[in-house]
């Protein structure tokens, strides 16, 4: 079951997920327990509806599950090229991502 998003409301949690990222990546350089945050994260992308996920939304998965297994300066990198992700408008309101 497709379940109906408002548009306001799916780009306030892109902009929350962003936020999210960009928390995981200061941990990250802190040498906090990004870990747990970056599994965090993970989980609460597994919770979106199947139906939902459009095709941004398994690039964005993808890149964020190999997070835990890069080098530093691939990780930043990849952090950022998620949060573009996240900006990039799609076609169907109703997709997260």
């Amino acid at each position: 079951m497709k379940i109906e998003v408002v548009p306001q409301v799916l780009e306030g949690y892109q902009n929350r997920l962003k936020n999210k990222l960009f928390s995981l990546l200061c941990a990250k350089e802190e040498n906090g327990e990004w870990q747990t945050f970056l599994e965090s994260i993970i989980l609460e992308l597994e919770g979106v509806p199947t139906e939902n996920r459009g095709i941004n939304f398994l690039v964005l998965y993808y890149k964020i599950n190999t997070l835990r297994h890069i080098e530093y300066q691939w990780f930043r990198k990849t952090i950022f090229d998620c949060m573009a992700l996240l900006s990039s408008k799609g076609g169907d309101s109703n997709v997260i991502l």
